[in-house]
């Protein structure tokens, strides 16, 4: 299995992190995340009734922009997102998109 590429986060800009936030997909990803925790890739796809494939699309530009972690359990995978280190680097934005999204 190859490895899963994560940013660092002191190499993302805030253009980097804005176009991962861009996209209303990618926002569902991040507001069910951010409301459940961890959770198996698998579970988020379904529950947002999109394929494998364009989930993965998704995931990969999260991951490339800091905000999610994939981790690989046995055969199974999950991804969480990286609030913390995300705040640290950018304070607030997070905060907000998930504050605008709940609000909308």
């Amino acid at each position: 299995m190859r490895d899963t590429f994560h940013a660092e986060l002191a190499n993302v800009s805030l253009a980097d992190a804005m176009h991962g936030l861009s996209d209303p997909l990618r926002l569902r990803i991040v507001e069910l995340l951010a409301n459940q925790g961890e959770t198996e890739c698998s579970d988020i796809y379904n529950t947002l009734d999109i394929s494998k494939s364009n989930a993965s699309h998704h995931f990969r530009v999260l991951r490339e922009c800091g905000i999610l972690l994939r981790l690989h359990r046995g055969q199974k995978q999950s991804a969480r997102l990286r609030a913390d280190e995300f705040e640290e680097r950018f304070p607030g934005l997070l905060r907000a998109v998930l504050d605008n999204i709940n609000s909308a």
